[in-house]
């Protein structure tokens, strides 16, 4: 006899295999597999990221930087706890869809989960690590807390200062980043080449499937 709560498996093509993440989960946690899960209907726009007095703007990326929104469903028999907004999903080739709305469907049997996935030049182009000052008895020392971050690296302005004793150039950037991080005064980022960037703030980590976007600068 037919059985609803396997339809998707037994009768979808092109299903995959893909990995829940739960929102504001550790970074290191293992998540919930879904071995068949089904992607439907995408489509790509301009990415916006929320600046300063709640105002959503388009970032100067050249084009680089894109959302992609994508429809999953997911068997309720693979996985019986509804997906949350906000949570991920991570599929077989490591992209990461963040769920904006969840429903159920068919007869109970799937959770509908449109999805959206920031990224840019479609993966990310740099690789960032985050480093955490520590204090010791000879000073205070930086140690990698995450490494392996997909980002973007991108300056936004210069300031040349030439009246100071020491002339001096400070250098401000806007890094683009695949997933949510909790930052704090005692981070600091090193770039792909070694350089490291200290952080002045973040913008847009707290909005569910927008880009989190790391103000820091270089002084030179």
């Amino acid at each position: 006899m037919f059985d609803p709560s396997n339809d998707l498996a037994a009768l979808a093509d092109g299903t995959e295999p893909v990995t829940l993440l739960r929102r504001g989960c550790d970074s290191g946690s293992s998540g919930t597999l879904i071995p068949h899960a089904l992607r439907r209907a995408s489509t790509s726009s301009e990415a916006s990221v929320v600046g300063r007095g709640d105002v959503h703007k388009n970032p100067a990326t050249g084009g680089r930087c894109t959302t992609a929104g994508l429809v999953w469903h997911l068997p309720t028999a693979e996985l019986p706890d509804s997906p949350s907004l906000g949570d991920v999903i991570l599929d077989r080739r490591g992209e990461r869809w963040t769920v904006m709305t969840v429903k159920r469907t068919t007869l109970g049997t799937r959770w509908r989960c449109e999805s959206r996935n920031v990224s840019v030049t479609y993966g990310l182009d740099d690789t960032i690590s985050v480093l955490k000052a520590v204090a010791g008895l000879g000073g205070t020392t930086w140690q990698t807390w995450k490494t392996g971050i997909r980002a973007r690296i991108q300056l936004s302005d210069s300031n040349i200062v030439t009246d100071a004793d020491t002339p001096y150039t400070t250098r401000h950037f806007r890094i683009f980043i695949e997933e949510e991080l909790q930052l704090d005064h005692t981070c600091g980022i090193r770039g792909p080449d070694g350089t490291l960037y200290a952080i002045t703030g973040t913008v847009g980590g707290d909005r569910i499937g927008e880009l989190q976007v790391i103000e820091a600068e270089i002084r030179l």
